[in-house]
């Protein structure tokens, strides 16, 4: 019994025998099964990038919307006005900031209600909103609970303070 290349050297008629045929077919399948698996790798990769800098931008935006959150609150503590005291039990005032940043996805839009609960007592909620325009990417919801000491002097205004036990709250 001879091998297939001795069968090969005496073919005469220059085809190639039919077991040569067959490997070819499968180096060829081979070879398109290799190529559908780097293009399955290729689409992998783009998606999980994608989805990190989906995640990354999600990230900052609520970082933005955290800070933006706190600087309001301190922002109505620290700018508290005879309107704020004029307000009458059960009454509240809605105050809206807009704050750009360098970046458009990092702008805000603020709103922040003070609202009076007591002669003395008042809560300022804030509200974020992150970026300003479109869709929102992240959202952040924070209040405060405020007392004023009463004063004997109607001339004489206590410091508005927030109450040390119930402070803040996140409200996410």
């Amino acid at each position: 019994m001879q091998c297939c290349r001795a069968r090969a050297h005496r073919n005469v008629s220059g085809r190639a025998p039919h077991s040569c045929r067959l490997r070819r077919g499968v180096v060829l399948v081979a070879v398109l099964a290799l190529l559908a698996l780097g293009a399955a790798l290729l689409a992998g990769a783009f998606a999980a990038a994608r989805a990190s800098a989906r995640a990354s931008r999600s990230a900052r935006a609520a970082i933005v919307a955290q800070a933006a959150t706190r600087r309001a609150l301190a922002r109505a503590m620290t700018s508290w006005s005879p309107t704020e005291d004029a307000l009458g039990i059960g009454a509240s005032t809605t105050r809206v900031y807009a704050e750009s940043a360098a970046v458009a996805l990092d702008a805000a839009d603020v709103r922040v209600r003070v609202h009076r609960l007591s002669s003395t007592l008042y809560v300022v909620a804030a509200e974020t909103r992150v970026p300003s325009t479109g869709a929102p990417l992240a959202r952040r919801r924070a209040r405060v609970l405020l007392e004023r000491a009463p004063t004997i002097d109607s001339t004489v205004l206590q410091p508005i303070r927030p109450i040390a036990r119930w402070a803040s709250a996140e409200l996410y």
